[in-house]
């Protein structure tokens, strides 16, 4: 058995054919620099049958006249597994002038997707006798050149466009059988329709050789006899799935809209519609028959938010009657009471626990509110809460329920700041919504 070094052919610099098959040991070609490296006029280099396991990723380094690269019968799998310790082995990088490779028996069971990268020339590729299954999309892409493909004998299951569409486009010769080749409509359709419409002189055997492995319905048949038109039923079902999950998918995402942004989207949609329409649906007219658009009621404890948060929203278009501000003069505070509420467009209750806890709020104000609204038949009421109430202590202590109001008359004083004048702006809204009874 030969073993190289580093000088071994430094004095044959001229040399075009070397031939070593059957001759090397298995280390000789783990070396750096490359024993070949002054052989830059070698065409034609023959390294099989030598269980060559190493090589250096600069083996062919210098070579740019190699034509032909041998190296079938050898045992370089590991080299091109990416579990490999250092990654794959690239040993192919420095023949970019390769037209002719062959590497069959090698136990090779995956191909980097780098591993043939530049190999523009090569128009000769022999693979057979490995354990190739899943080859990776682009795997064959540069080999635009390619006329003769050698698969057979492996473990290939699937012919995808993704791998095979570029070098099949300039093929003379394929030869793929003895693979277990899978045939469905996933694995199988393209190859056979794209050898249906090609010159099947360029696969010998096609009938005989190629045949399938799954399912059981054509196990040991040829994958000519897979009926394609089988495979046009998944179309409907193709679409219907990307309708549906498009349609999920838009669900899920309206549903956390709404749930973390939906105050926001509100607020930005009520600045819209009202800066086109306005902020008050109530008739001209029955906007003049009110002194005031809204009386409020609220306990005395909360007269600090009241005059804190509410009183500022006041300007031409919209004016609050307070008790202790607009009583009117020389009338008792009972009568002045009725009077300011008649006077009023809304009667806007700040609900707490305080204000249900109130009896002057409970045993007066509230029921000649609810007098009032019953009274004139208008749906004039507005709650506002500043703490979460029941709606059975509502009923109990203001005969209140909330199902008795429309939506948009139910407020709650938000806990975060920057809702604030989403808040302010629903109010306004509120208080203009028309107080006539709405027809259903």
């Amino acid at each position: 058995m030969i073993s190289l070094s580093t000088t071994s052919f430094v004095y044959l610099p001229n040399l075009r054919v070397l031939t070593l098959g059957e001759s090397l040991k298995a280390s000789a070609l783990n070396l750096d620099p490359s024993p070949f490296r002054p052989l830059s006029y070698l065409t034609y280099l023959d390294l099989s049958n030598n269980n060559i396991a190493n090589i250096n990723q600069n083996m062919l380094e210098g070579l740019m006249n190699l034509k032909v690269l041998k190296l079938q019968h050898n045992n370089l799998a590991r080299l091109w597994k990416h579990a490999n310790q250092g990654g794959p082995v690239l040993f192919l990088k420095g023949a970019q002038s390769l037209m002719t490779l062959r590497m069959d028996n090698n136990g090779l069971d995956e191909i980097p997707v780098e591993a043939l990268r530049g190999l523009s020339n090569l128009s000769e590729l022999s693979l057979s006798n490995n354990l190739l299954n899943s080859l990776k999309d682009s795997v064959f892409d540069s080999l635009t050149s390619l006329r003769i493909l050698r698969l057979e004998k492996n473990l290939i299951t699937t012919v995808r466009p993704e791998v095979f569409g570029i070098p099949m486009k300039n093929l003379s010769l394929l030869i793929m059988d003895k693979n277990p080749f899978d045939c469905t409509c996933e694995s199988i359709l393209w190859f056979v329709t794209k050898l249906n419409s090609t010159n099947t002189t360029i696969v010998p055997a096609l009938r005989e050789q190629y045949l399938c492995n799954t399912p059981l319905a054509y196990f040991n048949q040829s994958i000519m006899d897979f009926e394609t038109i089988s495979c046009k039923d998944l179309t409907p079902f193709q679409a219907l799935y990307i309708m549906s999950s498009t349609a999920v998918m838009m669900l899920l995402v309206t549903a956390l809209l709404v749930r973390f942004h939906g105050w926001q989207i509100q607020f930005y949609w009520n600045i819209l519609i009202n800066r086109i329409l306005g902020f008050s649906d109530a008739k001209v007219e029955e906007g003049r028959d009110f002194e005031y658009d809204a009386y409020l009621i609220h306990a005395e404890e909360d007269g600090s938010w009241v005059e804190r948060s509410l009183v500022p929203l006041e300007n031409d278009k919209c004016r609050f009657c307070l008790e202790d501000r607009d009583s009117v003069p020389g009338m008792s505070q009972l009568q002045s009471i009725m009077d300011n509420m008649r006077k009023s467009r809304k009667i806007l209750f700040v609900v707490t626990e305080s204000l249900l806890n109130d009896p002057w709020c409970r045993r007066f104000k509230a029921y000649h509110a609810l007098h009032q609204v019953i009274e004139a038949s208008r749906d004039s009421v507005v709650l506002v809460f500043l703490q979460d109430v029941h709606d059975y202590k509502l009923s109990h202590s203001l005969f209140l329920r909330r199902g008795m109001l429309r939506p948009c008359c139910i407020l709650d004083w938000p806990v975060h700041k920057e809702r604030v004048p989403a808040f302010h702006q629903k109010l306004l809204i509120a208080l203009g919504m028309t107080n006539r009874l709405q027809e259903w």
